[in-house]
């Protein structure tokens, strides 16, 4: 065991099955965590409740838990539940992926050896099971080479991440109101010369499920162009990006979410990994 806290957000359409396989993948790693925050984003189905039930009181000296009266999304779920874990190290994770077994022990290796206050690692997407890989996400490893990608698109993998406290104090959390919070949060993080690094391990597999295109759909269209936008320009309020990124991005990033679906899925799967 060690001493930090995994985080975990679970709301009402989780899959109990995923939860489980995502719960044991933590509590078998090589390095334990200490303590194991879920919390419950809004009312739950029974089946989640009694599977969390079972998990608290089998595992009462990690768990602990936090039951929200309202479903609020995943940043207010976030926030809440890092402001209360014990730790000043916080590892992400979320509620139907399945941890690599040795994934701790080798973010807090390069963590602490690295001198890193944010670490992630590159994940396998995988379908209907972990045989079933359908592609791989790789991430730069060097601070200076994620802060090139910065500019761009997020250079994490949100659910890999491990970071000490302090960064998500300074910053006062995640802004619940941008979407995709995660790539605001690296931003700002950036901003306040926080230092990045992921392992060049695969440390997560990443549940895009039996259906693909429900996967990704969630980041095509114009509500989603919309939340990109507002997302870029609050980039140019804080000086992260000039008004020459700021165009290049919305000139072309913006465009490709607004493509026939077929060609979206087609450059997300083919050329943006």
């Amino acid at each position: 065991m060690s001493n930090f806290s995994v985080v975990i957000s679970v709301y009402f359409k989780e899959n109990p099955i995923f939860l489980r396989q995502s719960l044991e993948s933590v509590i078998n790693q090589t390095l334990r965590p200490n303590e194991i925050v879920l919390v419950k984003d809004g009312p739950l189905k029974e089946e989640l409740d009694s599977l969390i039930d079972e998990y608290e009181k089998n595992y009462s000296e990690i768990f602990k838990v936090i039951a929200l009266p309202e479903n609020k999304g995943l940043a207010n779920a976030l926030n809440i539940g890092i402001k209360n874990a014990k730790n000043s190290l916080i590892a992400r994770m979320d509620s139907d992926d399945i941890c690599f077994n040795d994934r701790f022990e080798k973010q807090l290796k390069a963590l602490n050896e690295l001198d890193l206050d944010i670490v992630g690692g590159q994940i396998t997407e995988f379908g209907k099971d972990i045989n079933e890989v359908i592609s791989h996400r790789i991430v730069p490893c060097e601070h200076s080479e994620i802060v090139k990608l910065l500019k761009f698109r997020s250079p994490f993998s949100h659910p890999t991440i491990l970071f000490k406290k302090e960064v998500f104090n300074d910053l006062n959390g995640y802004d619940s109101s941008i979407f995709p919070e995660d790539y605001d949060f690296f931003v700002r993080a950036y901003l306040k010369n926080y230092k990045f690094g992921n392992v060049p391990d695969e440390v997560l597999w990443f549940r895009l499920g039996e259906n693909k295109s429900d996967a990704i759909k969630r980041r095509w269209g114009i509500s989603y162009a919309r939340n990109e936008f507002n997302l870029y320009r609050k980039f140019l309020n804080i000086n992260f990006y000039n008004y020459f990124d700021f165009l290049k991005v919305i000139l072309l990033k913006l465009p490709i979410r607004l493509l026939p679906f077929f060609m979206f899925k087609f450059i997300y799967f083919k050329m943006a990994r």
